[in-house]
């Protein structure tokens, strides 16, 4: 496998909230390995919902960088020890009245390592993987809009009746202090190649359709991973789109690491210029000298 590097960039934009409910982590240390991606939506209408989302984040990345420390760059990352943490210290804050009880948060946490892409998901934050060109979505969603969308296709709904659900941004799972009723957590990592870019978003990005995230993604192949999550932005305000939700991406483009590219221009030298022996050396030709020199 072919040794990878990171470019990775986050961002956010408010939209027309009054307030920012959406938190995020992400370190990947001059691109190297492993990487960390944290980002919670604080539960929209709900008090404290920026509060409960800033928590989430807080403890979880914080468990997770300590785990990244102890183990090695394939070990177990401690999703779930790192789950239960983050849902106890919203617990205590609730418990001790710090914040209102009717509050929580989606979660989502990811971790690119050399084994792949490794992933925690809780509510409806979606994570996105682009690769050849199309543009596919890694973890289950649990919010009604998911299941309404699978009856639209099973044809027991109409895609209209699905997309106008008035239930339909109802979360099916989130971490609230109690127990997390759905957890989307895969085993094995997912391997990564190089050109590959992992989008992680809160749901305020779903005014974009996929194919339109897809074209965006598209049209810049070479681009850096902030020119890329300042396109995706643009594109939401663009949209203009009625009581626009706070948007929070996190763009994670795989590249060749440097000393990988170096030793692979190497061997395409060596291949095209093969080292001469005694018999070639002879049969070269030595420039002549300017007069004078």
């Amino acid at each position: 496998m072919a040794e990878l590097a990171t470019d990775a960039a986050s961002g956010q934009f408010l939209g027309l909230r009054s307030r920012q409910e959406d938190a995020l982590i992400a370190q990947f240390p001059e691109g190297g390995l492993p990487g960390l991606a944290v980002l919670s939506d604080g539960m929209g209408g709900h008090d404290d919902g920026d509060l409960a989302s800033r928590i989430l984040v807080s403890e979880m990345f914080a468990e997770l960088y300590l785990a990244a420390a102890r183990a090695s760059s394939q070990g177990d990352p401690g999703f779930r020890t790192a789950l239960d943490s983050a849902n106890a210290r919203l617990k205590q804050h609730i418990d001790a009245e710090c914040i209102s009880a009717d509050t929580g948060g989606t979660l989502v946490a990811l971790r690119v390592d050399t084994a792949g892409l490794r992933w925690l998901s809780v509510g409806d934050s979606p994570l996105y993987l682009f690769r050849d060109g199309a543009l596919r979505r890694l973890n289950v969603l649990h919010s009604m809009g998911a299941q309404l969308d699978l009856m639209s296709e099973r044809g027991a709904i109409t895609p209209e009746a699905a997309r106008t659900h008035p239930h339909r941004h109802c979360l099916t799972s989130a971490v609230t202090g109690q127990s997390v009723p759905l957890v989307d957590c895969p085993a094995e990592a997912m391997a990564l190649e190089p050109g590959d870019i992992v989008l992680l978003a809160s749901d305020g990005l779903n005014v974009l359709d996929e194919g339109e995230i897809a074209q965006i993604l598209r049209r810049r192949p070479a681009t850096d991973s902030a020119a890329l999550t300042r396109a995706l932005l643009a594109a939401v305000e663009s949209k203009k789109a009625d009581q626009q939700d706070n948007v929070s991406l996190v763009v994670i483009r795989m590249l060749l690491c440097p000393r990988t590219e170096l030793s692979r221009r190497a061997r395409s030298f060596a291949v095209k210029w093969p080292r001469l022996g005694m018999d070639g050396l002879a049969g070269l030709v030595p420039l002549k000298r300017r007069a004078g020199q």
